[in-house]
């Protein structure tokens, strides 16, 4: 249903409804506490404290169970899974904990890939994560059974984790943005970052990575971009997060990845700085070419290097007379 802001508002679910979509397009969250204040304020319980100032025939059974269905099955994949989250604290100012006890009921099993998870029930997980004092060892999205906006507004659960795995994730900018400042977040729990088979990664993505590994805040170890597509303009931004001071990266993973000539010297260029500290270098089925062996090879007799595995299986290597 497309709704105009010149529509006249024609029940109190219809206003709760703007409300909401008014604080999650902001990017801030100026409104957030307001729209709970407003969700609060629906409960007949709550009006009756007020004396009457409102017209308590908005706070029927019915017409709160429609704004109750209303944010449990909101579509928000439009805007940041960090603002999602909002809808779930809305339920919970309504006094309605099902979400909330259907997710504990769900950590205490233990069986992610059994129960069919909602978007809001992704969001509420999101923020139990989140909030956790016990860090989370891996966050696997494809465990999950969930739908792709599900997995996408669990994003925010990365910010408690030591190794996150985006598998063929469709994310988009402000899905990396969440990732990024997982990363550069004080304390930073995160040391691995695999992101296999993330065709849709683009140069701004693979940037706003690289810069947060240069953040001082961050503490990642190994980052995984099997069969990711990068271009040269992203192997430049790995290669200066690679230079950066200090530089925590140990693993790089770029296997399957079609690397072109100056996508891989620029790399190697990284390799021969004293900053760089990288041990292993993947880089399976690569497709490389004699003129980026060479550049390898440059790299490999600098001095220091600190490179001690160099994986390069599959590659069709020949051996020069």
């Amino acid at each position: 249903m497309v709704v105009h802001k010149n529509d006249p508002v024609t029940s109190l679910d219809d206003f709760l409804r703007r409300a909401l979509m008014k604080s999650l397009k902001s990017k801030n969250g100026h409104l957030d506490l307001f729209v709970r204040f407003l969700h609060g304020l629906s409960l007949e319980s709550n009006q009756r404290i007020l004396g009457g100032l409102l017209d308590q025939r908005n706070s029927h059974p019915e017409t709160i169970q429609k704004v109750l269905n209303n944010l449990k099955e909101e579509n928000s994949d439009e805007f940041s899974p960090d603002r999602s989250i909002n809808i779930f604290h809305c339920l919970m100012e309504m006094k309605d904990q099902s979400v909330h006890q259907e997710i504990q009921e769900f950590l205490k099993s233990g069986k992610k890939s059994e129960r069919k998870l909602s978007v809001i029930h992704c969001s509420a997980l999101a923020y139990l994560l989140q909030m956790s004092e016990e860090v989370l060892d891996e966050l696997n999205l494809q465990q999950y059974n969930t739908s792709v906006e599900g997995r996408c507004r669990l994003i925010p659960a990365v910010r408690n984790c030591r190794k996150v795995v985006l598998y063929g994730s469709l994310l988009s900018n402000s899905h990396w943005e969440v990732v990024a400042s997982a990363m550069t977040s004080n304390p930073s729990h995160l040391r691995e970052l695999s992101l296999s088979k993330n065709q849709s990664l683009r140069d701004a993505d693979v940037k706003l990575l690289s810069s947060a590994m240069m953040h001082p805040n961050c503490r990642l170890e190994r980052l995984r971009l099997w069969r990711c597509s990068l271009s040269k303009i992203s192997c430049d931004s790995l290669a200066s997060a690679l230079r950066s001071n200090p530089s925590h990266l140990r693993v790089l993973d770029l296997s399957e990845t079609e690397l072109k000539d100056p996508a891989v010297k620029l790399l190697c260029g990284a390799l021969q700085d004293p900053l760089c500290e990288l041990e292993t270098l993947s880089l399976w089925r690569c497709s490389l070419s004699e003129i980026s062996c060479g550049s390898l090879a440059s790299a490999l007799r600098s001095n220091p290097s600190h490179l001690r595995v160099l994986e390069l299986n599959y590659n069709s290597l020949r051996i020069q007379e």
